[in-house]
């Protein structure tokens, strides 16, 4: 086998015989095996047709009932480059929550108009230029208003617009951190200062919520057409209602919810029917911006990591393998994500013993298992294809005690296998630190 990080491939795209690993087949060991002595014991597989497929679906779903929507994928869902550039090719735009993800944007060629800047952390500079790009630049907090009347004071011959995030109560158990309370006295006095600008304006309104039931939907629908009448005597230009959706899922990951998950047609009935009934007499309607990450990359990719070693502990099987919970669930919590077990043995090996195991990742955690109680047979040499873990896993991984592991786009049609990550090494992670002595 491979090393856990694999051979660093120079290049992007190497050829391979079509029926090999495909992102939407059941690959045999003998296929995954040949991939993991190139790229390693554990790493992803990504499908780019499978994100086209769900970008497709939920734009369909929303502009059949509200055409003036927007797509902004939220990048900091998942911002593998390749995953960005996709989401432009199909016309969305960019939700960014930092400086680093407001650089990636540009540096993927995404023009500012096509960006939207969240999140309670803009650094002065980030706000400067995402102002000057054109970008909808959405105020969290005082920090962001003075930062947006600065530069407009810097820059008198040129107008800006910007949103306010929005805080109110979306069900009675949640309280954001997040944007201004609509309730208190920050909120109408940023208006007021706004609207005494004369090279700033208020444009729109945003809200974000953790909620993905269809009751919450409807409820920040509401209110937020309700503030926007307080707030605009004629409707703004943009409401934007954030994410929260939930996407794609089998069956097995449903009945870990307290509700059976919404589908793209539900979530666009509630909050466009909404949108529509409220501005059904106005000749012009505010422009509808959701902002969508797990609903859009959750179900597209893989994860593959090699069982590495057997133990019997007390009665109890464990399994460890080169990848760790860090890989597969954003929070370090299992989350019975689908698994299936690629075995070694073949179709005509004898079976082997089919007690349920425990899989345990390579940290030094106690609680590091990526499954609980998965059937077997097992064998070491065995690989193991993580399903749904596009979402967060990608991003919130982090360097602990293993670099990152490379991320795979294969291509059958063009028999291609693109790196659209490479696998990280020691150098990459302690170039920045001072203090190594460099061997001779």
């Amino acid at each position: 086998m491979g090393s856990h990080t694999g051979r660093r491939v120079t290049s992007g795209v190497t050829r391979f015989a079509p029926g090999s690993l495909s992102a939407e087949g059941q690959p045999s060991w003998e296929q995954v095996s040949a991939y993991a002595k190139t790229y390693g014991d554990s790493f992803y597989v990504f499908n780019g047709s499978r994100l086209r497929e769900n970008f497709a679906r939920l734009t369909a779903a929303f502009t059949a009932r509200y055409p003036d929507t927007r797509i902004a994928y939220s990048y900091k869902t998942n911002y593998t480059p390749a995953i960005c550039k996709v989401v432009d090719e199909m016309g969305g735009y960019a939700e960014v929550v930092s400086e680093m993800e407001y650089d990636l944007a540009r540096r993927l060629g995404i023009s500012g108009q096509r960006i939207i800047y969240n999140g309670p952390y803009k650094s002065f500079g980030s706000v400067r230029n995402a102002l000057y790009a054109g970008a909808i630049v959405n105020l969290d907090s005082i920090r962001d208003y003075t930062s947006v009347m600065s530069v407009a004071a810097d820059a008198p011959e040129r107008t800006f617009s910007v949103g306010l995030r929005c805080n109110f109560a979306v069900t009675e158990d949640c309280t954001s951190r997040f944007g201004f309370d609509t309730n208190g006295s920050e909120f109408p006095g940023v208006i007021d200062g706004i609207r005494a600008s004369r090279n700033v304006s208020l444009s729109g309104l945003h809200c974000h919520f953790p909620n993905r039931d269809l009751a919450s939907f409807r409820s920040r629908t509401l209110q937020m057409l309700d503030i926007a009448r307080r707030v605009f005597p004629s409707p703004p230009a943009f409401l934007n209602l954030g994410g929260g959706f939930f996407g794609e899922m089998p069956e097995s990951m449903q009945h870990t919810y307290k509700i059976k998950p919404p589908d793209f047609t539900q979530y666009a009935e509630t909050i466009c029917d909404l949108l529509s009934s409220a501005y059904a007499t106005r000749r012009r309607k505010p422009v509808l911006y959701i902002e969508p990450g797990t609903a859009l990359v959750a179900d597209t990719q893989k994860f593959y990591t090699t069982v590495i070693s057997l133990k019997n502990i007390k009665g109890r099987r464990i399994a460890t393998v080169a990848g760790s919970i860090f890989n597969i669930s954003p929070h370090s919590r299992v989350r019975h994500l689908p698994v299936r077990v690629i075995s070694s043995r073949g179709g005509n090996a004898a079976p082997g013993i089919a007690e349920k195991y425990d899989i345990a990742g390579y940290t030094c955690i106690e609680d590091d298992y990526l499954t609980r109680g998965l059937s077997g047979p097992l064998s070491v040499g065995d690989f193991l294809e993580y399903r749904n873990v596009g979402s967060y896993s990608i991003v919130m991984k982090p360097p602990f005690i293993l670099p990152n592991v490379p991320i795979l786009e294969i291509s059958e049609e063009r028999g291609e296998i693109s790196v659209i990550r490479h696998g990280e090494s020691p150098a990459n992670l302690f170039e920045s630190f001072s203090g190594l002595v460099r061997r001779s």
